[in-house]
């Protein structure tokens, strides 16, 4: 018997598909430019928290004081570009349960579908300000330099902290929400028009923040230009959504990423070869 999500997703359009497929491959470009520039950058740059490219080489000594307005727009531009990356692949399902359910209404246009994923979109760059913000508290009080040992102790209790969040119940709603994306257009509806369309689009995002905050902070410990990273947590989020067992997949990440995070933490006393994981 043909499902009502497998019934969603025939209805998603070639156009559909093919605009939020480019829109994330020309993130996922993007991030790759701009990893490669950051790597034979300067060294200002290269040793911004966050902003390593993978790889434990040793960056000299991040500057005292506070992030400068270029560090900080900087990081603010490749957070949107992260998530555009990551996060648009994740709202497939949703882009196809806004069209099932619009479209016959005669509601279903490009501008409809597009204000619908950016209010979704917004809400994943707009938290892009709190990590922003931790780092600029860390640079002010902790200035060391990336990759030096106790940079990788404080990424692995980053880690720590995402891999038992997992287990947590506001994980567990949000990614129920997540997972019937279907359900939540159904009960969402937008007879306010573009408003109500953007607001149902926020709502979704800010659920989507819910269950991914986490998961979203261990990609700034490890370096936004960490792509190998980026490809295992949007595979992660993938799998936590579609699949019939994504929440054990999410408490069996949560499992794994709790202990890595504590051999990171030991890191400075064990020098372990999984440091090089953290970028």
């Amino acid at each position: 018997m043909t499902t009502a999500p497998q019934i969603v997703m025939r209805r998603l359009t070639l156009t559909t598909a093919v605009w939020v497929c480019a829109v994330s491959a020309l993130a996922w470009w993007w991030m790759y430019l701009s990893g490669s520039s950051h790597s034979g950058g300067s060294a200002g740059t290269a040793d911004m928290p966050g902003m390593s490219g993978g790889g434990h080489s040793g960056h000299g000594s991040a500057t005292a004081g506070t992030l400068s307005a270029t560090e900080a727009e900087m990081f603010l531009a490749m957070w949107a570009g992260m998530v555009i990356a990551m996060m648009l692949p994740v709202a497939v399902p949703l882009v196809a349960a806004h069209r099932f359910v619009t479209r016959p209404k005669g509601r279903a246009g490009a501008v409809s579908t597009s204000v619908f994923i950016g209010g979704y979109l917004l809400i994943w760059v707009l938290s892009g300000l709190v990590p922003l913000l931790l780092l600029a508290g860390k640079r002010w009080l902790l200035p060391v330099s990336e990759g030096s040992p106790w940079s990788v102790a404080g990424a692995g209790v980053v880690i720590t902290a995402a891999g038992l969040f997992q287990f947590t119940g506001l994980k567990t709603r949000c990614l129920t929400v997540c997972r019937s994306p279907l359900s939540f257009v159904l009960t969402h509806d937008f007879k306010a028009g573009t408003l109500g369309t953007l607001r149902a689009g926020v709502l979704n995002g800010l659920y989507c923040l819910g269950c991914c905050w986490a998961l979203m902070l261990v990609q700034v410990a490890v370096g936004l230009h960490n792509l190998l990273w980026m490809g295992i947590l949007t595979l992660l989020f993938l799998a936590e959504r579609a699949l019939k067992a994504g929440k054990r997949i999410a408490m069996a990440t949560g499992g794994v990423l709790a202990g890595l995070g504590v051999i990171l933490m030991c890191d400075p006393l064990l020098h372990t070869p999984l440091a090089g994981l953290v970028g």
